[in-house]
């Protein structure tokens, strides 16, 4: 009878352990789509037996087995891509952000074209050698005078539209503070319901899942593997609840991710904006001093502009023809220009392709290690992502099992049914 009884409880075991199991298995298909979702198993393991085995045992010779228990349920998740994944991270969000604001410089200069600062630039100083063919002629003091207000007008448009790019950068070190903040919040309550589930002997996959995600994200932006980055962050977030980058540049740590591209297109930005500043200034005292009058003179807030006595009458324009072609020789002729002689083309010139050369390699390298991380992220959800076909499979072993376990408790209720009502009979 009581063999019978037991037998009944294993079954019942082993529906138990499939039922959670199918469960689980729901729940990986269910979050099949979800990001940072890791699949999850169950862990069983069999019960304790009734004894030790022997001859002298009440429950007969050998162990008699009590069927299946559940020991935990737990994710499958490969700790090593999670390390490589957040050490290549904090490169690509630091090169993301150079390379879109490179791009960004790149279209402000849009060299070569018909309306960029080097086409101007020789428009200006072609129109002078017209005027030394006629100095006295109205119509080509005009043009003179039209394409200087061209060139100065996309001088002063190109360095006002890296001061934008300046503050849009200010504002994004804000706002990349303020997400790391967010996130920081976020993984303090995660870490204190882990923590309770923990105690408890259970493992918080989901929250672990949304942990892992959050430092995925969190590694974009400064690089969470370095201890001295980690040791400031949790530093400054218990001592007032929010980081500031002051804390961060103070402590003496290395900026790394989207933060460190951020300061580093700073610097970038600053370097072409003296570059335009220097290109004005050589362009005004060079050409004022070939033409032995002011053409150029510059207005509050701009870097160069056009006399506005001579932007109202080009007629003051009073050149000889060789002073015309003096000035209009500045085009290839060397000047003094941060301490090294070159011709203003060629100034203007290097700083373009310094440009180029600088965003050519951000391109590469935002390429590059965008595959790098593509190949890891490829490599991590092999181990933790979720396989349709894999969980259909293993849904058809279940139900099977769940079934295998129902039949054996209807054959001993069959069984039971004869010993009772047989001893009724």
């Amino acid at each position: 009878m009581s063999g019978l009884l037991s037998t009944l409880n294993t079954a019942k075991s082993g529906m138990n352990v499939s039922q959670v199991a199918i469960q689980t298995t729901s729940h990986n298909i269910s979050n099949i789509n979800t990001p940072g979702y890791s699949r999850q198993r169950v862990n069983q393991s069999a019960s304790s037996p009734y004894s030790m085995p022997g001859k002298n045992s009440n429950f007969g010779a050998g162990q008699i087995g009590t069927g299946a228990q559940i020991d935990d349920v737990t994710r499958i998740r490969n700790s090593f891509y999670d390390y490589q994944y957040r050490s290549e991270s904090h490169q690509y969000g630091s090169t993301s952000v150079k390379y879109e604001y490179f791009k960004n410089i790149e279209g402000i200069f849009n060299e070569p074209s018909d309306t960029a600062i080097s086409s101007s630039l020789n428009s200006f100083f072609n129109s002078w050698s017209e005027l030394s063919k006629d100095p006295q002629s109205s119509g080509v003091k005009s043009v003179v005078i039209e394409n200087g207000k061209y060139l100065s007008n996309s001088i002063n448009s190109a360095f006002k539209r890296l001061e934008g790019l300046e503050e849009g950068l200010d504002k994004q070190s804000e706002y990349i503070m303020d997400e790391v903040n967010s996130m920081l919040s976020q993984l303090d309550k995660l870490e204190k319901n882990i923590k309770i589930i923990q105690g408890s002997g259970k493992s918080p996959n989901d929250f672990l899942d949304q942990r892992d995600q959050l430092l995925d994200n969190l590694s974009f932006k400064l690089n969470i593997n370095d201890k001295d980055v980690k040791a400031t962050l949790k530093k400054a977030y218990d001592a007032n609840g929010k980081v500031t980058l002051d804390d961060l540049t103070k402590s003496g740590v290395k900026i790394s991710g989207e933060l460190e591209g951020t300061l580093s297109m700073k610097q970038e930005i600053n370097k072409y904006k003296d570059g335009l500043k220097q290109l004005a200034n050589t362009i005004t005292s060079n050409v004022n001093d070939a033409a032995g009058q002011e053409i150029f003179k510059a207005k509050d807030g701009e870097l160069i502009s056009i006399n506005p006595e001579m932007l109202q009458e080009p007629e003051k324009i009073n050149v000889t023809a060789d002073i015309a072609l003096k000035v209009y020789e500045l085009k290839s002729e060397k000047v003094n220009i941060n301490g090294k002689d070159m011709t203003i083309n060629t100034f203007y010139n290097s700083m373009i392709q310094n440009l180029g050369q600088s965003s050519a390699a951000v391109i590469r390298d935002e390429s590059n290690q965008s595959k790098i991380l593509e190949n890891i992220d490829s490599s991590r959800s092999s181990v933790s992502g979720v396989s349709l076909d894999e969980e259909m499979i293993s849904l058809v072993q279940l139900q099977h099992t769940y079934s295998a376990n129902a039949k054996v408790m209807s054959t001993i209720d069959s069984l039971l049914d004869v010993v009772v009502n047989g001893l009724v009979r």
